[in-house]
């Protein structure tokens, strides 16, 4: 890495904040205050069955390199898949960034109303798009992140 240039969890941590602070205007029902459990306990010992689980939002970032020589298809596809996915009822956000430091690498940061928006995600025709992608040898690596949304 350069001197001087960022890391990669300040990368993660801009690309989980910048598109939620830039653009909280365009956010349908943006909130400024966490999700909280439904009885109002702000109590940070959530159980996993816990209606806190199921009233935040489910969160994805997702780090992609992409092979050099594919990044133009790929341009094509991911936007192609961040439209789609934008028009789902469960989708309350699909950002794509691209990395400053290395052209071929790109996030993407995917906000959904609970996971059985997920589900519903998975099965559309534009997702398989992405994972056709990946199939195909278009991906030099790939990682997946989960998190629920807290301040949104």
């Amino acid at each position: 890495m350069a001197k001087g240039a960022p890391s990669l969890p300040s990368l993660l941590l801009l690309a989980l904040s910048l598109p939620l602070l830039c653009a909280r205007a365009f956010v349908p029902n943006a909130r400024s205050t966490p999700f909280l459990p439904k009885n109002g306990s702000s109590s940070s010992k959530m159980s996993s069955s816990s209606a806190a689980a199921a009233s935040a939002p489910f969160c994805i970032v997702v780090e992609a390199e992409i092979v050099p020589e594919r990044v133009d298809e790929f341009l094509g596809l991911i936007e192609k898949d961040a439209v789609g996915s934008r028009a789902e009822p469960g989708c309350l956000r699909f950002d794509v960034l691209r990395s400053h430091n290395d052209p071929h690498k790109f996030f993407f940061y995917e906000m959904y109303k609970d996971t059985d928006a997920v589900q519903f995600h998975k099965e559309q025709p534009h997702f398989a798009l992405w994972t056709n992608f990946k199939e195909s040898g278009g991906v030099v690596r790939s990682v997946s992140h989960k998190a629920d949304g807290i301040f949104l």
